[in-house]
């Protein structure tokens, strides 16, 4: 990974604050990344789920008009002179309107715009028509994928006791239906390192050190890095990926879509493993060293770490099972002539990936330093992500006549 110097002062006082952008990287703004972005504006509990549901249905549009690959649901007859920008913003509006009907109206308008833009009303017509289809059709094939309702909440076991305030996160994903493995353990990791082990102690003590809230063994770069990505979804490299030369509509489709729905599944198997094995995160672990049984290791009541520890059980590592997904896509999808992710704010570049590889590094390392994982567990998510990345196009989305 390269960083400007001149822009990594400022990268280190506003990058937390501020969410990055991809500008001089090139984004398209086509029909794909206008919805994307109306997308990420729906306030939904199955976010995760909607996002791949928005995608997939803009492929399967898109992909009607301009056949190239198998389709997710089925094959859907387009006319002759369909839109294929009508079609994939009506079936990106059908989908949201579905997971966020109290912000109709603004999907509505949004609808309206990109279809005042498609000036051959016939082909707009037609297009639309495709669109309505595809959406249907990709939200019957989820109508039973378990990505409803919201996590439970704690209840007092008396009147008037206190409880937790904060829910547990994650157990409805934890048994969702996944887009792309069989089943959500599909890809669950083999259990952590026991307690009593060499490794426990010595990735116990790498956090305990690297991830404590005022560390002095961390590096200013490196606390930039475990800030950086503890406020991001690993999703914001996407958009600069799309309109690149030489690639279709198709083409772009396809890979977002397949990119959507690995990091939807990650999400699936993050939160299968994690209440799987229940296992503890540093913050209660290095409190509580006394009880592990490991001479190696000595607890520190007081410690914390560099940021809030999500409240969700630790293992396997989830930015890292997301980045591995996301990543192994793109590696998949352009192979060695993949292009460098830039993520830059204004003037400023906060990060630079000449490979997809070192963007799945970097995201996985920042969670050991913003001290929630361990490097064990950091390993275990990456290559769980990378797996489900890897079979996400040997799966789904193949070119026709294969």
């Amino acid at each position: 990974m390269r960083i400007a110097n001149h822009s990594w002062v400022l990268c280190a006082a506003m990058a937390a604050a501020l969410p990055a952008t991809s500008a001089t990287a090139g984004v398209v703004n086509n029909v794909l990344t206008q919805w994307r972005g109306h997308a990420d504006k729906c306030e939904d509990p199955r976010q995760g789920d909607a996002d791949a549901m928005v995608n997939v249905a803009m492929f399967e549009a898109i992909n009607a008009i301009t056949p190239k690959y198998t389709p997710y649901t089925k094959a859907i007859k387009a006319p002759e002179g369909s839109s294929p920008e009508a079609a994939a913003a009506r079936a990106a509006h059908d989908v949201l309107v579905l997971v966020c009907a109290d912000q109709k109206a603004m999907f509505d308008d949004a609808l309206k715009a990109s279809l005042e833009a498609v000036t051959d009303k016939p082909a707009r017509d037609k297009g639309e028509k495709v669109g309505i289809e595809a959406a249907a059709a990709v939200i019957a094939a989820r109508a039973n994928s378990n990505a409803e309702g919201r996590d439970p909440v704690n209840r007092p076991q008396t009147p008037g006791a206190y409880v937790q305030t904060t829910p547990l996160v994650g157990t409805i994903t934890a048994k969702q239906q996944p887009w792309i493995m069989t089943s959500p353990d599909e890809m669950r990791p083999a259990p952590p390192v026991a307690l009593d082990s060499e490794a426990w102690a010595r990735d116990f003590n790498e956090v305990k050190s690297l991830g404590a809230r005022n560390a002095k063994d961390r590096t200013a770069q490196q606390t930039d890095i475990g800030k950086f990505w503890a406020g991001r979804s690993v999703r914001i490299v996407l958009n600069q990926l799309i309109g690149r030369p030489g690639r279709s509509l198709v083409d772009d489709a396809r890979f977002i879509a397949l990119a959507e729905m690995a990091w939807a599944d990650s999400y699936v198997s993050m939160m299968d493993g994690k209440y799987h094995y229940n296992f503890w995160r540093p913050i209660t672990a290095i409190r509580n060293a006394e009880t592990d049984g490991n001479d190696s290791t000595a607890p520190d009541t007081q410690w914390e770490g560099m940021v809030y520890t999500p409240a969700h059980p630790e293992y396997p590592c989830g930015h890292c099972l997301s980045a591995g997904a996301v990543g192994a896509v793109i590696e998949q999808e352009f192979g060695s002539n993949a292009p460098p992710i830039v993520l830059e704010m204004e003037d400023a570049l906060l990060r630079r990936y000449d490979t997809p590889r070192e963007y799945i590094d970097d995201v996985s390392e920042s969670r050991i330093l913003a001290g929630v994982h361990y490097r064990f567990s950091m390993e275990a998510g990456r290559d769980a992500g990378i797996a489900i990345g890897n079979v996400a196009a040997k799966r789904y989305f193949t070119p026709l006549g294969k």
